[in-house]
C-alpha cells in the first residue's frame, strides 16, 4: 500500500478527478470564447470568420491601450501600497492588546463581505464635488483649491476608483497577514530580543522571511483581484469620462454586452486570460521560490 501511493500512478489517479474538473469548468469554456474571437459575432450569429482582424482592432484602439494602463495603475497601487500598509497593519495588531486584536477581528472583515455596490455608493458620496466628505474637509482646512470633481477629471477619475477598490479589502488582507504572523513560534523572537534586535529589525529578519507563503498568496490574489475590477468602475463611473476610467475586464463588457461586438469582446477575453497566466507563471518563478521551515 505505502508503494502504491508513492508511484507516479497513485499521482495521477488522485489527480484525475480535479484534472476532469479544471477542464469542464476552466479550459472548455475558453474554447467558444478562442473561436468567436477570430469571427464577426453579434452575440447570437457569426457573420464569418474575420482571423486576427478582432485582435489588430483590439491592439490599436486607444480604449483598449488607456483599460491597459487604468489596470496597471490599479495593480501598482495594490503591490506598492495597499499590500504594504497590509503588511504594517498586520504587525501593529500582533503588538496590541487582546481586546484590540479582538476588536479589529470583528470589524475588518466588514468592508469585504459588503457587496460592492454599498461600498461604491459610499466613495461616490465621499467624492461628490459640492458636499461630499473629501472636498468638505479640504474646506474646512483651509485647502479648498485641493477639492475637485474626482470622478469626472480625467487626472484623478482612476485613482479614486482604485482607491475604493483597495480600501474595501485591507481589512481582509491585513487579518491574512495576521495569521501567517501568528503562526511563527514566538522563541524566535524571544532570542532576537535577547541579541538586541528591536521591532523593525525583528520585522525584516524573522517576520518577513518566515511570511514568504503568506505574502506570495496575498500577492497572487490581490494582483489578479486588481486585474479584475469591474464592478466598482461600473458603480462609480461605468468608464466615464469617455473610456478614460474602463479596465481591461470593463472594456470586454463594453465591447461584448454594450457594443454588441461579441467578436472583439472575445478577443479582448483571450488577451486578458493570456495576461493573467502570464503573471501568475512570473510570480510562482521569482516570489519565494525556496520554502523555509520552522
Amino acid at each position: 500500500m505505502v508503494r502504491f501511493f508513492s508511484t507516479k500512478i497513485s499521482i495521477a489517479v488522485f489527480a484525475f478527478p480535479a484534472l476532469i474538473a479544471f477542464t469542464v469548468f476552466v479550459i472548455y469554456p475558453l474554447i467558444p470564447e478562442v473561436v468567436i474571437s477570430f469571427q464577426k459575432h453579434n452575440g447570437f450569429r457569426s457573420d464569418g470568420f474575420v482571423g486576427l482582424a478582432n485582435y489588430y482592432e483590439v491592439l490599436s484602439s486607444k480604449s483598449f491601450g488607456k483599460s491597459g494602463l487604468n489596470t496597471l495603475i490599479v495593480v501598482l497601487m495594490s503591490t506598492v501600497l495597499a499590500l504594504p500598509l497590509s503588511l504594517a497593519l498586520a504587525l501593529l495588531l500582533g503588538s496590541q492588546g487582546q481586546g484590540t486584536r479582538r476588536l479589529f477581528k470583528a470589524f475588518g472583515m466588514f468592508p469585504a463581505i459588503l457587496s460592492v455596490t454599498v461600498i461604491a455608493q459610499m466613495w461616490l458620496a465621499i467624492y461628490e464635488p459640492e458636499w461630499g466628505l473629501l472636498n468638505s474637509v479640504f474646506k474646512a482646512i483651509g485647502l479648498e483649491d485641493w477639492g475637485r470633481e474626482w470622478l469626472t477629471d480625467r487626472g484623478t477619475v482612476i485613482y479614486s476608483i482604485a482607491v475604493a477598490f483597495l480600501w474595501q479589502y485591507i481589512g481582509l488582507n491585513t487579518l491574512l497577514f495576521y495569521t501567517g504572523l501568528k503562526s511563527i513560534p514566538q522563541t524566535y523572537y524571544e532570542a532576537a530580543l535577547i541579541d538586541g534586535a528591536g521591532p523593525v529589525k525583528s520585522a525584516i529578519r524573522i517576520t518577513i522571511p518566515l511570511m514568504q507563503d503568506v505574502i506570495k498568496f496575498v500577492l497572487v490574489i490581490s494582483i489578479l483581484g486588481s486585474m479584475g475590477m469591474f464592478a466598482h468602475v461600473e458603480v462609480m463611473t461605468r468608464g466615464g469620462p469617455g473610456y478614460w476610467s474602463r479596465t481591461i475586464v470593463y472594456e470586454l463588457y463594453y465591447r461584448a454586452f454594450m457594443s454588441s461586438d461579441f467578436g472583439a469582446g472575445s478577443a479582448v477575453a483571450v488577451l486578458f486570460v493570456i495576461g493573467c497566466l502570464v503573471v501568475t507563471l512570473l510570480l510562482n518563478r521569482f516570489v519565494a521560490r525556496e520554502r523555509l521551515e520552522f
